[in-house]
């Protein structure tokens, strides 16, 4: 069994998975360091559930869960932001194309972007797209 958040995360993985895929290599969880051989990557992980205050005893909980969906990209050529900015752009227009996430959740918003660059050797961008997703448990559960 799978906790509500741990959902969560697959369905967001299974959106950006969809063919065409927004990228070939799309990890959970991963730590920031990428393999060499990708160029492009995305990495999806949720940080903190919140439940809604105000609960009555015995009904279900929503919940305000946050996921990073980090992007990261490569180039010989282009800047760290230039090289990113098409994968962020189509991270962006395929969860925005199904804020339920198939059902999974009540809605996906958009809470926030950041962004880093390097600039040696291969020059890396990574943006961070942070989400908030409204969904539901059982009172005493987490699946």
């Amino acid at each position: 069994m799978s906790t509500a958040f741990s959902k969560v995360v697959s369905a967001v993985m299974a959106a950006l998975s969809t063919s065409p895929a927004v990228c070939r290599a799309i990890y959970r969880a991963r730590a920031t360091a990428i393999p060499d051989q990708d160029d492009e990557a995305i990495s999806v992980q949720w940080d903190q559930g919140l439940p809604r205050a105000g609960v009555i005893t015995g009904a279900p909980v929503d919940w305000q869960t946050r996921i990073s969906v980090d992007c990261y990209a490569r180039s010989t050529r282009e800047s760290g932001d230039v090289a990113v900015d098409p994968l962020l752009e189509k991270v962006y227009e395929r969860l925005a194309a199904d804020p339920t996430l198939g059902g999974m959740v009540d809605d996906l918003v958009i809470a926030g972007i950041e962004a880093e660059n390097t600039a040696d050797g291969k020059k890396t961008g990574w943006v961070r797209l942070t989400y908030v997703a409204e969904h539901r448990t059982e009172n005493l559960l987490l699946s």
